[in-house]
């Protein structure tokens, strides 16, 4: 896969992902008042579902953890941008967000 190519499919993953999203979230939220605190009540509401939110959550914490790894150890400047995105669109773009701010910063993409 080209360096090309990689990004592409990235960004169409969050495109994909973003769709999605706005097309469950949204609404619903607007149906149930915008009661924000009960949508994530409802995230846990039987063990299948929390299994899955549990992922997301924990999902979000490694990739917390490799942005400020990666920021100290490989002076990866805004990595913070995609932690933002992450609690704002899903974790899905948050990691995007990263792996493309990530790919334009390490020394592996500066030597093409």
């Amino acid at each position: 896969m080209t360096d090309r190519s990689f990004r592409a499919a990235l960004l169409i993953l969050a495109a994909v992902f973003t769709g999605l999203f706005l097309l469950i979230i949204p609404p619903a939220l607007i149906r149930d008042g915008l009661d924000f605190w009960g949508a994530a009540r409802d995230t846990f509401v039987n063990p299948y579902a929390a299994g899955v939110s549990v992922d997301v959550l924990m999902t979000y914490v490694v990739l917390a953890v490799w942005v400020f790894h990666e920021a100290r150890t490989k002076r990866v400047r805004r990595g913070w941008v995609a932690l933002v995105l992450g609690l704002v669109t899903g974790v899905t773009v948050g990691l995007v967000a990263y792996l493309l701010i990530r790919d334009g910063q390490t020394e592996t993409s500066r030597v093409r």
